[in-house]
């Protein structure tokens, strides 16, 4: 697949498969209508929009996410147990004031008069899957608000620190006198993106993400010795389960080789998360934990540019292979 294929490919992919779930839900509800009277007018102009794009420069999507969207919809039947009704798009075009009780939740639907709510995702085989991402500089005072302020501000003070040794390390590569800033670097025409980097510059940028991944790792160790109850409490929301009672559906799928698609469905287990156990130091750019033989990943990356402070943290999870998969 090309580079502008996968783009494209990762861009709409996400909502057109939560519509299509949605869709499938209704129609085997009988009741498609309804469902597609609830769609915003903006929501359905955007997915016309996609769907045409795929048509025109990747046709073979539209099969592939009609075959998942019905899988996806068959395994979620057998998880519930029971018939699927009433469905409800809840990631696109939904009230604001409604964002904090749906969070992770793409799509709704009834079950016995009961609404559950489910996160949708489609990843490719073997993968990380993407489950949070926010700033850096306020990732321990969100996601552990029992630790003082003192340790983030702490933090935040080794994130600029770090940053100021990585641009007198980069300047100091190409003989460049660093003024405290990127401005003679990008004068000079060094790009700003970490893929654009020699395999010189390249090293130094991760040894600086791993220098603050290293950071990162003694304040939860910290953490876990301190507090441990709480601490593993609080990966839910690291691992997409900001709302405690949400199905996560993942449908993996390897397009490339024509693989059969297979959904990993699953909620919240407490009891793993009691056990969670922060994995030693790797010298890496993150910091990972095991949940039940799962793997929790916190890594450090960079917004866009490398060449400022704004620095993310991206959650993933690598769930234990299902046998067979």
């Amino acid at each position: 697949m090309s580079v502008s294929k996968e783009a494209l490919f990762n861009e709409v992919k996400g909502s057109l498969f939560e519509y299509l779930v949605g869709k499938e839900i209704a129609v085997r509800d009988g009741d498609e209508l309804t469902f597609q009277k609830s769609l915003d007018p903006n929501y359905l102009t955007v997915l016309a929009q996609q769907d045409r794009m795929v048509r025109q420069f990747y046709p073979e999507m539209t099969g592939f996410l009609g075959q998942v969207s019905k899988l996806t919809t068959d395994e979620l039947e057998k998880y519930v147990g029971t018939k699927m009704s009433r469905p409800k798009l809840l990631g696109k075009f939904i009230n604001s004031s409604l964002g904090a009780t749906f969070k992770e939740a793409d799509l709704s639907f009834e079950t016995n008069g009961k609404e559950k709510f489910v996160s949708l995702k489609l990843n490719k085989k073997n993968s990380y899957v993407n489950t949070k991402s926010g700033g850096i500089k306020s990732f321990f005072s969100h996601y552990f608000p029992f630790v003082s302020v003192q340790i983030q501000e702490k933090f935040n003070r080794v994130v600029e620190m770090e940053f100021e040794t990585l641009g007198r390390e980069l300047h100091a590569f190409h003989d460049l006198p660093y003024a405290g800033n990127f401005s003679a670097w990008v004068k000079k025409g060094f790009s700003e993106l970490p893929g654009e980097l020699s395999a010189g510059e390249r090293m130094i940028l991760k040894a600086y993400y791993a220098r603050i991944a290293r950071e990162m790792h003694l304040i939860l160790s910290a953490l876990e010795k301190e507090n441990p109850e709480e601490f593993r409490s609080n990966l839910a929301a690291l691992m997409g389960f900001g709302q405690e009672e949400v199905i996560q559906a993942v449908c993996f799928h390897d397009m490339k080789s024509d693989g059969i698609p297979y959904l990993h469905i699953h909620e919240l287990e407490v009891h793993a998360l009691s056990k969670a156990q922060l994995l030693p130091f790797d010298n890496i750019s993150s910091v990972e934990l095991d949940v039940g033989g799962d793997l929790l990943q916190i890594r450090v990356k960079p917004m866009n540019k490398f060449t400022t402070t704004a620095i993310k943290v991206n959650c993933s999870v690598k769930f234990k292979r299902p046998s067979g998969a």
